[in-house]
């Protein structure tokens, strides 16, 4: 990842663990005004959120329903491991609103994940919906965006995210994980500002599968953490999105909107996501 720039307040759901359950907790509030802020541009309108709602396949791909409580309006069942040696995983809200708009509300799913002294093993975590509005099996585009961030000590390939789809809604049977970024490591926490990055392609789908993501560091680096921001998921059928262009993008920064570069050499101003370095996760 390279570095980037958008407006993120967040709130952490603290939640109580276990692999594959919902929960419901004390929402928390970062309280420094830099964390954080962004560039990112998209002319949406009521017509154009509407049009996306009712042509994306998958349920609140936005992360725009949050509260103190996800219940059953919230269509995500969230899970995270639960592992002696390790800061149990922190469910944030996170609000990638431009700063000229403070009552502005662009949601995102965000995971802080902490080593805290195991000695062996990684720690996982994440969110999965079965997709129940696919009308039947076939091609469809999918597309998911992310940013992530870390501190103290790592090594390469230890952050790491992916997307899957699958028949179980259990992340222990997984088998298809795809990473939504290939590079080494993801930005540091002292530069304040990463790229917002992601993956598109088209993949076979079938009613009633179930759509994964899944966040975590692989290794037990002493203390080390990664802050993960997952968002703009959707699903389309393949046959409805022309000229598409699979593989690892960059949001790149740009008028009237931001877009997709699968190749930076198209892009001259990349998307940035900046946060405080200085802000307690």
């Amino acid at each position: 990842m390279t570095k980037p720039r958008l407006a993120i307040l967040m709130g952490v759901l603290l939640v109580l663990a276990l692999t594959a359950s919902a929960f419901a907790e004390l929402v928390v509030t970062y309280t420094s005004t830099d964390d954080t802020w962004s560039e990112y541009t998209v002319q949406d309108t009521v017509e154009r959120e509407a049009q996306a709602a009712t042509n994306s396949l998958v349920d609140n791909g936005a992360f725009t329903q949050w509260g103190t409580t996800l219940g059953p309006a919230d269509p995500w069942t969230f899970w995270r491991d639960n592992k002696a040696g390790w800061t149990a995983g922190r469910l944030s809200e996170v609000d990638l609103a431009l700063p000229a708009n403070p009552e502005g509300i662009n949601n995102a799913m965000g995971w802080f994940i902490q080593h805290s002294g195991a000695k062996e093993g990684g720690y996982y975590a994440g969110a999965y919906q079965q997709l129940n509005r696919i009308p039947a099996a076939g091609l469809y585009y999918v597309s998911i965006s992310t940013t992530a961030f870390s501190d103290g000590k790592t090594g390469p390939y230890n952050s790491v995210a992916w997307y899957a789809i699958s028949d179980s809604a259990n992340p222990s049977e997984v088998t298809d994980w795809r990473e939504l970024f290939s590079d080494q490591f993801v930005c540091s926490n002292g530069d304040g500002v990463c790229n917002y990055v992601g993956r598109d392609e088209t993949v076979t789908i079938t009613p009633g599968q179930y759509f994964h993501v899944m966040v975590g560091r692989k290794f037990p680096e002493f203390m080390g953490w990664t802050m993960f921001v997952i968002d703009d998921i959707s699903i389309v059928a393949a046959d409805g999105t022309p000229n598409t262009e699979n593989g690892y993008y960059n949001w790149c920064n740009a008028r009237p909107e931001d877009f997709k570069a699968h190749d930076t050499d198209n892009c001259n101003n990349l998307t940035e996501i900046h946060w405080d370095p200085d802000q307690v996760r």
